[in-house]
């Protein structure tokens, strides 16, 4: 028999730096709950919250880190940036938290070592398109630093539930976790 200690199944810092690693550190360990994964997830989630608002696989991530059905609001929009490099249209849904008349997105990236790609092209430029409540809308979007960021982090931390776990992980891989302040042209 063995006298080692027994280890916590918790991820670690290292356990992120593929996609199972992500999805495991994002549903807590869950895994089981999370049934539309990549490649198939994205495209059936952008097609879903596009023509109803609702979001497949930002319901099971939420379920899967302990959120009663019951009580689930999680707002979600479809972002679509320009691609840095291709100068591509690129799409991808993801929660929102608004902040004063803000929609504010955070780049958790799952507790990943880097910032996610939708990231580095609002850096590169700040031009988007939100789909929210089925209504495209053109928006400026630029990632909060400094004193905006702590601001930010403060007013929607109680809001997002994970965010503050999400940020001392990032942090321990050397990053913050980005968040993007988006002003829509119109309100939503």
């Amino acid at each position: 028999m063995s006298t080692e200690p027994v280890t916590s199944a918790a991820p670690t810092a290292a356990s992120t730096d593929d996609v199972k690693g992500r999805i495991k550190f994002s549903s807590r360990g869950r895994t089981w709950f999370i049934v539309l994964r990549p490649p198939y997830a994205q495209p059936i989630d952008r097609f879903l919250v596009r023509w109803t608002g609702w979001s497949p696989v930002t319901t099971q991530y939420a379920l899967a880190g302990g959120a009663d059905l019951r009580a689930f609001k999680t707002q979600v929009l479809l972002l679509t940036t320009i691609g840095r490099r291709s100068g591509a249209l690129r799409s991808t849904v993801l929660p929102y938290f608004e902040v004063d008349d803000d929609l504010v997105i955070c780049g958790t990236n799952g507790g990943g070592p880097n910032d996610p790609q939708w990231v580095k092209n609002i850096d590169a430029d700040g031009t988007c398109w939100v789909t929210v409540n089925r209504r495209q809308l053109p928006a400026t979007a630029h990632v909060a630093r400094g004193e905006e960021r702590e601001r930010v982090f403060e007013a929607i931390a109680p809001k997002h539930g994970g965010l503050r776990r999400y940020q001392e992980q990032t942090s321990a891989l050397g990053r913050d976790v980005p968040l993007v302040v988006i002003t829509p042209r119109t309100t939503p």
